[in-house]
Protein backbone atom coordinates (compact mmCIF):
# COMPACT_ATOMS: atom_id res chain seq x y z
CA UNK A 1 0.00 0.00 0.00
CA UNK A 2 1.35 3.69 -0.68
CA UNK A 3 0.69 6.15 1.41
CA UNK A 4 0.87 10.10 -0.57
CA UNK A 5 2.57 11.90 -0.37
CA UNK A 6 5.38 10.37 -2.61
CA UNK A 7 7.99 11.53 -4.75
CA UNK A 8 10.15 9.91 -7.59
CA UNK A 9 14.16 9.61 -6.33
CA UNK A 10 16.49 9.71 -9.29
CA UNK A 11 16.51 6.30 -9.12
CA UNK A 12 13.04 5.98 -9.79
CA UNK A 13 11.95 4.47 -6.23
CA UNK A 14 9.40 5.90 -4.54
CA UNK A 15 10.09 7.61 -1.35
CA UNK A 16 7.74 9.22 0.89
CA UNK A 17 8.17 12.96 1.33
CA UNK A 18 7.67 15.87 3.76
CA UNK A 19 3.84 16.84 3.31
CA UNK A 20 4.18 20.78 3.58
CA UNK A 21 6.50 20.73 0.76
CA UNK A 22 4.71 18.39 -1.39
CA UNK A 23 1.63 20.20 -0.77
CA UNK A 24 3.22 23.90 -1.27
CA UNK A 25 4.91 22.41 -4.48
CA UNK A 26 1.21 21.69 -6.12
CA UNK A 27 -0.18 24.87 -5.14
CA UNK A 28 2.68 26.56 -6.54
CA UNK A 29 2.21 24.31 -9.88
CA UNK A 30 -1.72 24.95 -9.07
CA UNK A 31 -1.53 28.62 -9.37
CA UNK A 32 1.11 28.78 -12.57
CA UNK A 33 -1.15 26.46 -14.48
CA UNK A 34 -4.24 27.77 -16.09
CA UNK A 35 -7.48 26.41 -16.16
CA UNK A 36 -7.38 25.53 -19.98
CA UNK A 37 -4.58 23.44 -19.37
CA UNK A 38 -6.19 20.66 -18.11
CA UNK A 39 -9.84 20.56 -19.73
CA UNK A 40 -10.64 16.59 -17.78
CA UNK A 41 -9.50 18.85 -14.45
CA UNK A 42 -10.57 22.89 -14.85
CA UNK A 43 -10.06 22.88 -10.90
CA UNK A 44 -6.58 22.08 -11.18
CA UNK A 45 -5.77 25.42 -12.98
CA UNK A 46 -6.03 28.30 -10.42
CA UNK A 47 -3.44 30.81 -12.54
CA UNK A 48 -6.21 33.16 -13.15
CA UNK A 49 -7.52 33.37 -10.21
CA UNK A 50 -4.58 33.98 -8.51
CA UNK A 51 -4.23 36.68 -10.98
CA UNK A 52 -7.43 38.08 -9.84
CA UNK A 53 -6.63 38.37 -6.58
CA UNK A 54 -6.70 42.15 -5.15
CA UNK A 55 -3.52 43.17 -3.97
CA UNK A 56 -5.60 45.83 -2.16
CA UNK A 57 -7.24 42.27 0.23
CA UNK A 58 -5.34 40.58 2.74
CA UNK A 59 -7.61 37.41 2.89
CA UNK A 60 -8.26 35.54 -0.04
CA UNK A 61 -11.34 32.87 1.17
CA UNK A 62 -11.97 32.38 -3.08
CA UNK A 63 -8.95 30.56 -3.37
CA UNK A 64 -9.35 29.04 -0.32
CA UNK A 65 -12.61 27.47 -1.45
CA UNK A 66 -10.94 26.75 -4.95
CA UNK A 67 -7.42 24.89 -3.03
CA UNK A 68 -9.98 22.69 -1.23
CA UNK A 69 -11.65 21.42 -4.03
CA UNK A 70 -9.18 20.92 -5.78
CA UNK A 71 -7.65 18.81 -3.02
CA UNK A 72 -10.86 17.90 -2.71
CA UNK A 73 -10.77 16.22 -6.78
CA UNK A 74 -7.68 14.98 -5.89
CA UNK A 75 -8.42 13.01 -3.23
CA UNK A 76 -6.60 14.51 -0.41
CA UNK A 77 -8.70 14.17 2.69
CA UNK A 78 -5.91 14.49 5.55
CA UNK A 79 -5.22 18.07 4.49
CA UNK A 80 -6.84 21.50 3.54
CA UNK A 81 -6.24 24.92 3.59
CA UNK A 82 -7.76 27.06 5.80
CA UNK A 83 -5.65 31.04 4.37
CA UNK A 84 -4.69 32.31 1.68
CA UNK A 85 -3.03 35.85 2.31
CA UNK A 86 -1.34 38.30 -0.08
CA UNK A 87 2.38 38.03 1.50
CA UNK A 88 3.44 42.02 2.43
CA UNK A 89 5.65 43.08 -0.07
CA UNK A 90 7.05 46.39 -0.86
CA UNK A 91 6.51 46.01 -4.78
CA UNK A 92 2.77 45.39 -5.76
CA UNK A 93 4.06 43.42 -8.85
CA UNK A 94 4.93 40.39 -6.25
CA UNK A 95 2.16 38.06 -6.40
CA UNK A 96 3.15 35.89 -3.42
CA UNK A 97 0.64 34.47 -1.12
CA UNK A 98 1.08 33.13 2.32
CA UNK A 99 -0.84 29.62 2.65
CA UNK A 100 -2.01 28.19 5.85
CA UNK A 101 -1.98 24.65 5.82
CA UNK A 102 -4.31 22.62 8.09
CA UNK A 103 -2.80 18.50 7.75
CA UNK A 104 -4.34 16.22 9.84
CA UNK A 105 -5.69 19.14 12.23
CA UNK A 106 -2.48 20.34 12.77
CA UNK A 107 -1.60 24.25 10.86
CA UNK A 108 1.51 24.27 8.98
CA UNK A 109 2.69 27.36 6.99
CA UNK A 110 4.42 28.05 3.96
CA UNK A 111 4.59 30.51 1.21
CA UNK A 112 3.40 30.42 -2.34
CA UNK A 113 4.53 32.75 -5.71
CA UNK A 114 2.02 33.07 -8.74
CA UNK A 115 3.78 33.49 -12.11
CA UNK A 116 2.86 32.82 -15.46
CA UNK A 117 1.04 30.33 -16.59
CA UNK A 118 2.30 26.51 -17.48
CA UNK A 119 0.60 26.11 -21.06
CA UNK A 120 -1.35 22.85 -21.93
Amino acid sequence: MLSLPLRITPEGQFERTDPVTALLGMVQAMAATSRQAWPHAPWFGLQELFAEASPDVQDHPRLVAALNAAFAGLGITWARVSAVKRAMSRAREERNFDITLLIEGKPAYGSVAASSPIAG
